[in-house]
């Protein structure tokens, strides 16, 4: 257990660097310069850095940086042995900046990461900052997540759990407030178990992705045995457990475990082992995690493949299961096929329907994964007539027995309205693979004056949406964020289109318009005729 220095006013700087250096002495030097080089300034940061046992000179440059910047640099020797969370631990606890970033020696910053970085912090009232992260050389990072620069990401409508290195800016008093701390038992994935832990318990995080901010230097992870990456999925689907109620959220952030460290070693890492023991024990530990602590609606998040071989293992197919990492491993293989039924859309992955292994069809279920391709072409009116043009299809199917409609719904009521459209055959039309969805265009006519009951539409707001639906399969879109430029983007003078018919005298308009999502649609109101101009 650490203890916290006690912190004094004068001393309270912005940014404690804490550096992990081990056999770092060719890196160390830029590393360091980078630090020193912040346009946040040196006299708002301070560096406590570990030696963790280096055979090298890493220690003799620690020492030395120390005695140039006395009061800036803080330099601490470990015998080789400790665990990267004892050092990393101990640099936390003298820390006394108002956050806290964790880098190796390996690392540097950008001049500007630390500027950015706490100027977001402080201007949104982040707990968490990740700064865009950069690849040093050939070893890959994190990207995902570095889309956009925002003030305020949702851990659970993100990617930002893809990313458990500590080398984000951490508020120190989250940290102290929660306990948080690099777990000292665990053998790999302490930054995981640290980093996933300030995630879920921050008030607020953000991105800064404009310029990177970390130029990352590759991993010293060596050669680590399989069962221990399985034990790390089950270590961290445990902590996640114990923090995240049982749930969507949950599920999402279980499955970038299940994807990342043991879809690694019951994948690509086993099949590149040579010791069939070690390829059992691993098959073995990974079946009992996912009967024990995986539930399948965390499971259903995954890409079907995974899931497939997931399913193998809980069911104790242990060489099914290998046979399904090598089938995903091999790039030349055609796509599979796809089977239409009911509406219900399958991927005829190996082992579907076979019945030596009887997985259920439900494993092969790639319904809710169909994607729509959609763009909104046009919108005027002709008199009480609405008239859209565009296209819509599934990028996975074809455009063959199109039954796609437009539906009117109210927000509050929840009524709807539907209406046919007519299909324009465009041989031009394709997905994004370049094949044919000639029959994926749409026109409808919706006339506002009369509706399924014969009245026209009731006053409210009606969302706009298209059933989309080709083969028998049917999901369901908001139409009007994708639009070509010649679709008005403002909104539009409203269109009288019938008199009321529940109030003498008045009559009803309808005014399109786009919400801050870029979704289509109709606010219908009663009013007083406007006079005539004379």
């Amino acid at each position: 257990m650490t203890t916290s220095v006690p912190v004094h006013p004068g001393d309270l700087r912005d940014v404690t660097v804490v550096l992990h250096v081990r056999d770092h002495a060719r890196t160390l030097p830029a590393c360091l310069d980078s630090l020193l080089g912040q346009t946040l300034g040196i006299d708002r940061i301070e560096i406590i850095a570990m030696d963790d046992g280096s055979t090298d000179e890493g220690g003799a440059l620690l020492a030395e940086a120390e005695q140039r910047h006395p009061g800036l640099v803080r330099a601490g020797q470990f015998r080789r042995g400790l665990s990267t969370a004892d050092a990393r631990n101990w640099g936390m606890s003298q820390a006394a900046g108002r956050y806290l970033l964790f880098l190796t020696g390996a690392d540097r910053l950008a001049p500007k990461a630390l500027e950015l970085m706490v100027a977001s912090a402080d201007a949104h009232e982040a707990d968490v900052v990740l700064g865009k992260l950069e690849s040093s050389g050939k070893h890959t990072v994190a990207t995902s997540m570095f889309r956009r620069t925002q003030g305020s990401v949702d851990l659970y409508g993100s990617r930002v759990y893809w990313s458990l290195t500590p080398d984000k800016l951490f508020r120190t008093s989250l940290v102290r407030r929660r306990g948080l701390e690099f777990p000292t038992d665990m053998t790999i994935g302490e930054d995981q178990a640290f980093t996933a832990a300030a995630l879920v318990h921050a008030d607020n995080i953000a991105v800064v992705a404009d310029e990177p901010c970390v130029i990352k230097g590759p991993a010293q992870t060596g050669s680590v045995p399989l069962q221990q990456r399985v034990a790390l999925a089950s270590r961290m689907i445990g902590l996640l457990t114990s923090m995240v109620p049982p749930g969507p959220r949950l599920d999402l952030l279980i499955s970038r475990h299940l994807e990342a460290d043991l879809g690694k070693a019951t994948g690509p890492l086993l099949l590149a082992s040579d010791q069939p023991a070690e390829r059992e024990q691993t098959l073995w530990a990974a079946a009992e995690l996912l009967r024990a602590q995986v539930p399948a609606s965390a499971l259903a998040l995954l890409p079907r493949p995974l899931a497939v071989r997931y399913a193998l293992l809980a069911a104790g197919h242990h060489a099914e299961a290998e046979e399904m990492a090598a089938y995903e491993a091999d790039k030349t293989r055609p796509a599979p096929r796809k089977k239409v039924e009911d509406g219900v859309v399958y991927t005829q992955l190996p082992f579907f329907r076979d019945p030596a292994v009887n997985l259920p069809d439900e494993v092969f279920d790639i319904t809710a994964k169909m994607t729509v391709n959609q763009l909104l072409t046009g919108l005027r009116w002709n008199g009480s007539l609405l008239l859209l043009d565009g296209h819509a299809f599934f990028e996975q199917l074809s455009t063959r027995d199109r039954n796609t409609k437009v539906v009117l719904r109210n927000r509050i009521t929840g009524a709807e309205e539907r209406f046919s459209v007519t299909a324009r055959r465009d041989e031009t039309l394709l997905n994004s693979k370049g094949k044919a969805r000639a029959m994926g265009r749409f026109s409808t006519r919706i006339n506002l004056r009369q509706m399924s009951d014969g009245r026209p539409l009731g006053t409210g707001v009606w969302d706009v949406c298209l059933a989309v639906s080709f083969e028998g399969v049917t999901q369901e879109v908001r139409l009007g964020r994708k639009r070509s430029d010649e679709v008005d983007v403002v909104s539009r003078a409203p269109m009288v289109f019938a008199p009321s018919a529940t109030t003498p005298g008045h009559e009803l308009a309808a005014t399109p318009f786009y919400t801050q999502e870029g979704h289509l649609a109709l606010e219908v109101s009663e009013r007083l005729p406007l006079p005539s101009g004379r």
